[in-house]
């Protein structure tokens, strides 16, 4: 006999929090860090297979008149994600300290990791500007 119900405890019934958002985002940005990890080491383990970079350089040097923005978006975003990934993860390093534990405090360092985490990512995106000689609009 086949009852057709979720299995319990089921995503379904919950109400998102903001502690599980972030727990949930905290993986999501370390999934794609680790990504973004191994992509670069296999591009770049690519480029020694021949004995010259010709082939590797041209690629690249193509890529930035193309696609530039894509590049920097690119950039940007794992910037972002490691900024937030680092903030959180400074988070649990608190919390495995005892501290922050209650539940007010829990929310509150939340959002001053949020509010961390985009501000070092913006700081940094401005210096990276700045440093290539471009002003941000």
């Amino acid at each position: 006999m086949k009852i057709n119900r979720p299995l319990s405890p089921h995503l379904t019934i919950y109400k998102p929090q903001l502690t599980s958002t972030f727990s949930i985002f905290h993986r999501i940005s370390g999934a794609f860090l680790a990504t973004m990890v191994s992509f670069s080491i296999f591009s770049f383990k690519i480029g020694d297979l021949s004995l010259t970079f010709y082939h590797f350089y041209q690629y690249f040097f193509l890529l930035t008149f193309y696609l530039n923005w894509v590049i920097i978006s690119l950039v940007n975003f794992t910037l972002l994600a490691l900024c937030y990934h680092m903030s959180n993860g400074v988070r649990h390093l608190l919390w495995d300290s005892g501290l922050f534990l209650e539940l007010s405090k829990v929310y509150t360092s939340g959002i001053i990791m949020l509010f961390r985490a985009a501000f070092s990512a913006l700081l940094n995106i401005i210096r990276q500007h700045w440093s290539n000689g471009q002003i941000p609009y």
